[in-house]
């Protein structure tokens, strides 16, 4: 298993907490939420799902998959492969942070990961099916007991974003099929599993309504002076930084391209009605910077950047100018309601609402020298004649 702290997020407020002391009983046993272990796929146009439903977008290796959020909903935990690579996609129902993990043992086996039944500040805690006993809380994917404790797992990046925008971006993509991948369980839970109703979102109003929690944060309290509670942002994590941008200030039109740095680090983050994908900056070891521009075919978020004026498009792909055939390179982030995110990373910065760029600035013609242009010999002062 690969770890990686170069988006993880310092964790040194936690050092002197016995997150072992937060544990809270979730109301149902260890696998009592079954996770799904290597599910089927359909293609998207054999999919039985609106153009409208929510899902947990990967696209690594070459290959797109499309995780259904009504999925994670009642499972939580997807066990899968994409490419070469084990992948465990994970979703939080009550903390809104659809996140996924490198799950690729240092043999190449698969590590499987399942629902313990227990939470930390409203969180999922998995647990690693290798031993059966080392917890990881979702949002921080640190191990906080056993053998493994204060292992990273490594954090991939994902698109939470519509079906129909996902399939725009990834037309090839494949569909995970809901009730399969549950070999492990009984034929009772199966049967269970495969009735449609089971697959709508299980807490009623809890996504929006701001006063309604289940269980309570523990290792610290949110600042919901500045947000409500269930508000949605994106986090990264870059270095020792951490950034949150809050859905409602980057949709104030609807869309929003981002030009930002956290800890030395570039960042271009996209926004648009929901969707928002993070990206490098950073293209061939130049930093660029980017600008919104009207659209160019059936993404609806389309830019340019300053330093070539190449058009690129809302996947992070260079259509059109000298950089041409460029792909972005995607930020490991995540989603989260506001509650969550600012309960575990309390030191997190807040987008300050700059970085986006109204128009951009005019092309400076640099003429070259022209070679022989100028005799080899030639200084100041020298008196050339003058041929008129």
């Amino acid at each position: 298993m690969s770890t990686s702290t170069a988006f993880a997020g310092p964790i040194d407020h936690l050092a002197e907490i016995n997150l072992g002391d937060h544990l809270r009983g979730g109301g149902v046993a260890r696998d009592g939420i079954p996770a799904v272990t290597n599910p089927s796929f359909v293609a998207a146009s054999e999919a039985l799902f609106s153009d409208f439903e929510p899902v947990i977008g990967v696209f690594m290796d070459g290959v797109a998959k499309a995780y259904p959020e009504a999925i994670g909903w009642r499972h939580e935990i997807i066990n899968d492969q994409i490419g070469d690579r084990f992948v465990t996609v994970t979703l939080c129902p009550l903390t809104g942070t659809p996140q996924v993990f490198d799950a690729t043992d240092e043999d190449g086996s698969q590590i499987e990961f399942g629902v313990s039944g227990l939470l930390i500040n409203s969180n999922l805690v998995m647990y690693d099916r290798r031993d059966n006993t080392t917890l990881y809380p979702q949002m921080i994917y640190t191990a906080i007991n056993g053998e493994d404790k204060g292992e990273r797992l490594t954090l991939l990046p994902v698109i939470h974003t519509t079906f129909g925008r996902w399939k725009q971006l990834h037309p090839e993509t494949q569909v995970a099929e809901v009730a399969t991948g549950l070999e492990r369980y009984s034929d009772r839970l199966r049967e269970a599993y495969s009735r449609s109703g089971t697959y709508e979102y299980p807490y009623g109003n809890y996504r929006t309504e701001n006063n309604y929690l289940i269980f309570p944060w523990t290792t610290g309290a949110p600042d919901l002076s500045l947000f409500g509670t269930k508000d949605l942002v994106l986090g990264v994590c870059m270095g020792d930084e951490l950034r949150a941008y809050p859905f409602r200030t980057m949709g104030e039109n609807r869309q929003a391209v981002i030009n930002d740095e956290i800890d030395g680090q570039s960042l271009l983050v996209i926004y648009e009605q929901g969707t928002t994908i993070p990206y490098s900056r950073d293209v061939d070891g130049r930093t660029l910077t980017f600008y919104q521009v009207e659209g160019a075919g059936p993404l609806p978020v389309w830019f340019e950047d300053v330093e070539t004026r190449s058009l690129w498009n809302m996947g992070g792909l260079a259509v059109d100018g000298p950089l041409a055939g460029s792909q972005l390179e995607q930020v490991p982030a995540y989603n989260s309601m506001w509650f969550a995110w600012h309960t575990y990373w309390p030191q997190t910065t807040i987008w300050n609402g700059e970085g986006i760029i109204d128009e951009p600035p005019p092309i400076t013609a640099i003429l070259e020298p022209t070679a022989g242009s100028v005799p080899d010999d030639f200084v100041l002062n020298q008196n050339y004649p003058n041929p008129f």
